[in-house]
């Protein structure tokens, strides 16, 4: 094991698990821990035994969380735990985001490689239901019989259960074309609605955290592309890895098919 003195001294009591933890340079990693384990505090101390030791600088690694409360915590935690070890690099440039932060970042670094115009927006979740209800029309269409896609009764309930499909069509990377030739009526609504909804989305040059996710997946996709994407990060830290939908575990796993890229991950 091949733990910075810094940290030996600082933190004596890592039990042999954190250390394994902490001490791990090269390659994947996974971690299976309950709750008050200690697993954050592994992350914060594996990232900074890579600084100390000089295996990456600070922006060649990226730290993952899934609440931007857990990631504001992170960022505390890790400049305490860098002052308490003496670290004295510059940790300005060091990504600790969520997902849906990481794949923010990597868009407006590599836009140019996408359909994007200048000047994209990014929904948040009220932005969102609210840009489905100014496009309602277009994307949605008028109530039938038995309501709204054959399922809603009012105009705001029909944007809340659309939305909520249309990031789980994005984000479990299905096809919408596939549901609008299926033999269940409601299924084929949604897709042909989802189509839709997408459409508006690339007209207005917006895009939604899932389709957000979406186009970075695409571009990681191309190894090309990936390729240049992925050169200035050699290491990704997960936490709660557990939690990763489909497109977000295929986001992740794709820094791991460039060689150069250790993937750890936290659950």
């Amino acid at each position: 094991m091949t733990i910075a003195p810094a940290i030996q001294s600082n933190y004596p009591d890592l039990n042999e698990a954190q250390r394994a933890a902490v001490s791990h340079l090269e390659g994947p990693f996974l971690i299976v821990a309950g709750p008050g384990s200690g697993k954050t505090y592994s992350i914060i101390l594996r990232t900074l035994n890579l600084l100390l030791l000089g295996k990456a600088t600070s922006r060649e690694i990226v730290l993952c969380t899934f609440t931007e409360k857990a990631a504001y915590e992170m960022r505390d935690r890790m400049s305490a735990a860098a002052q308490k070890v003496g670290y004295q690099g510059d940790l300005s440039e060091l990504c600790i985001s969520t997902i849906h932060g990481l794949c923010n970042r990597l868009l407006l670094q590599h836009r140019h490689r996408t359909e994007l115009g200048n000047n994209y927006e990014t929904l948040d979740d009220l932005t969102q239901l609210l840009f489905i209800f100014e496009h309602f029309k277009d994307i949605i269409g008028e109530a039938e019989a038995n309501g709204y896609l054959g399922r809603w009764k009012t105009k705001w309930t029909a944007i809340e259960g659309a939305r909520g499909y249309f990031d789980k069509i994005t984000e479990e990377l299905i096809e919408p074309e596939l549901l609008v030739s299926s033999n269940e009526p409601f299924l084929q609504r949604m897709g042909t609605a989802c189509m839709a909804y997408r459409k508006a989305l690339y007209d207005n040059n917006r895009v939604d955290f899932a389709h957000l996710q979406s186009i970075v997946h695409s571009l990681l996709s191309d190894p090309e592309h990936r390729s240049l994407i992925s050169r200035d990060i050699r290491y990704v830290l997960v936490d709660e890895y557990q939690d990763t939908n489909d497109i977000q575990e295929q986001i992740l796993s794709a820094f791991n098919l460039t060689h150069r890229q250790s993937l750890c991950c936290w659950r």
